[in-house]
């Protein structure tokens, strides 16, 4: 991303940390609306999400200033997380009403159709998304032939993908033949949650989680998003 001079002046640090407490507590906010209404697995798969929230890095820790560049890699990995959390949560919603497995993978599909995120080891991240115009912004910036260039010299375990994009874009085809990355989300697996009480019993929150939850018994309208929507994809 070509930063503005601007940018040095904001402290993107704090900016991130009160983007990550804000996406958090809305969190939090819905966990305990479905413990109000002893909606046990609704709860435990909001917590679920929390504690996929808090297994991101948090480059905001420490004194050290974090540039624009630091900053949009950042929020393209909680967006990917997010991203990630809404098909699930869309998934189980289908299943829930009796939908079909075909049904379920058009959903998907459905999600995917504008925007795919891409994950390396080593914690890179690629993000894709089709914009109303037909043309496709790869973390963030339009992909035009000196973008592409200088991505592949950035990112060269991307360098086939940012191609294929390139190649999409310049026939009309979007997001179309793009491969689905299934890297695992951070934090424990749903499997490894602890399951509803027999009894009914809510499942607790993990330490901290609910500390300062205001006592409200109805969920916000929607969840939020950064306040910088330039990198939020």
């Amino acid at each position: 991303m070509v930063s503005d001079q601007r940018d040095d002046n904001i402290d993107w640090a704090s900016v991130l940390r009160a983007d990550f407490t804000r996406e958090v507590e809305g969190l939090q906010q819905y966990a305990y609306a479905a413990d109000a209404r002893r909606d046990v697995v609704l709860q435990r798969d909001y917590l679920h999400q929390i504690s996929q929230l808090e297994a991101l890095p948090k480059p905001w820790e420490g004194d050290a200033r974090l540039t624009v560049d630091e900053y949009a890699a950042a929020v393209r990995l909680r967006a990917w997380v997010l991203h990630e959390q809404e098909i699930a949560a869309d998934r189980q919603w289908a299943r829930k009403r009796g939908m079909s497995e075909r049904e379920c993978e058009r959903r998907e599909a459905d999600f995917r159709a504008r925007k795919r995120y891409h994950c390396t080891p080593n914690g890179q991240m690629l993000c894709a998304v089709l914009r109303d115009d037909g043309r496709i912004a790869l973390n963030s910036e339009i992909l035009a032939p000196e973008v592409a260039d200088r991505l592949r010299q950035q990112m060269p375990q991307f360098a086939d993908l940012i191609t294929f994009y390139f190649d999409n874009q310049e026939a009309g085809r979007g997001l179309q033949g793009a491969p689905i990355d299934r890297t695992p989300l951070p934090g424990p697996s749903s499997s490894s949650l602890e399951p509803p009480m027999p009894d009914g019993t809510p499942v607790t929150a993990p330490p901290g989680a609910r500390d300062g939850m205001p006592q409200r018994t109805t969920a916000p309208a929607k969840r939020r998003r950064p306040r910088w929507r330039r990198f939020c994809p």
